[in-house]
């Protein structure tokens, strides 16, 4: 069984500021919103084997609070995981080497949004307005092999907003 994460960035300064895109930096909301995700993730325990995140300074400024909390120095920053749409994101995710057992990814929308969709049947209600700055998701998927990851096979076992009243999942709780 292989768990995935994917994360949208926090909140970033706007298009048309004196940034080019690639450089736009995470604005006060989406710092908060970082940590925000960052302490929900040491509050799970949730830990990784392997981090793939696009090297836009707004993902690496999302990914830096993160990283007490990961359980790994497995980092992979890459331009190639720059505004990646759904389908080069689920190429770079079939070449993930076997001995990973938990990824995340951290990119950009709407490559996020759609892979999102695309991974699992079974959409939960609170992502029907999409997924916001810093929305955290987490799948399980019934196989041992990163190629075998096809659209439509997860299942959503987690799901984070910081603009959410809770701390807590959305998800039911199991019995």
């Amino acid at each position: 069984m292989k768990i995935l994460y994917l994360l949208r960035h926090a909140h970033a300064e706007p298009h048309g500021t004196s940034f080019a895109d690639f450089d736009r930096p995470l604005d006060a909301r989406g710092h908060l919103e970082a940590k925000a995700v960052a302490t929900y993730i040491q509050s799970k325990k949730l830990n990784f084997d392997y981090i793939m995140c696009s090297a836009a300074l707004r993902t690496v400024e999302t990914l830096e609070p993160l990283r007490p909390f990961l359980g790994t120095e497995a980092i992979e920053t890459s331009e190639n995981f720059y505004n990646s749409s759904d389908e080069l994101i689920l190429k770079h995710l079939q070449r993930i080497s076997n001995e990973w057992q938990k990824v995340l990814y951290i990119g950009h929308n709407p490559g996020i949004a759609f892979t999102a969709l695309k991974l699992t049947k079974i959409f939960p209600e609170v992502l029907v307005e999409g997924v916001t700055p810093a929305t955290l998701v987490g799948f399980q998927f019934p196989f041992d092999h990163w190629k075998d990851l096809e659209w439509w096979s997860g299942e959503i076992i987690d799901v984070f907003q910081p603009n959410l009243v809770s701390a807590e999942s959305p998800l039911p709780k199991e019995s």
